[in-house]
């Protein structure tokens, strides 16, 4: 599975997963990957999600992760829609875009998690 380092254009077609990892304890249900299909997101739901990932990749370049065993990362991936992963990413939750969190929020409420 090789991934790019060049964060794509989001288009209906993709598939953002998110994933949250680490932390003292684990709880399956926070630990089940999120799935944002784009196809059902509006063209400005789109670009928030573009924006933020732009902003996740810029903290990453600029910010070295805190060392800790009980720090969570949230770990992205872009998929196209026939499930081959174009980019990969993994942030600090803390170093995350808090609206990031908010759609992996909704994402789990949106599954009936």
């Amino acid at each position: 599975m090789s991934a790019s380092d060049t964060l794509p254009i989001l288009t209906a077609s993709s598939v953002l997963r998110l994933h949250r990892e680490g932390g003292v304890a684990h709880f399956p249900g926070l630990a089940r990957p999120r799935c944002i299909e784009c196809r059902q997101c509006s063209a400005a739901q789109r670009d928030e999600l573009q924006q933020l990932l732009e902003a996740v990749t810029r903290a990453c370049a600029s910010e070295m992760p805190p060392l800790g065993a009980d720090r969570r990362l949230l770990s992205l991936s872009v998929e196209e829609d026939d499930g081959k992963v174009i980019w990969t990413q993994k942030v600090d939750e803390d170093a995350a875009p808090k609206e990031l969190l908010r759609w992996w929020r909704q994402a789990a409420a949106d599954n009936g998690e």
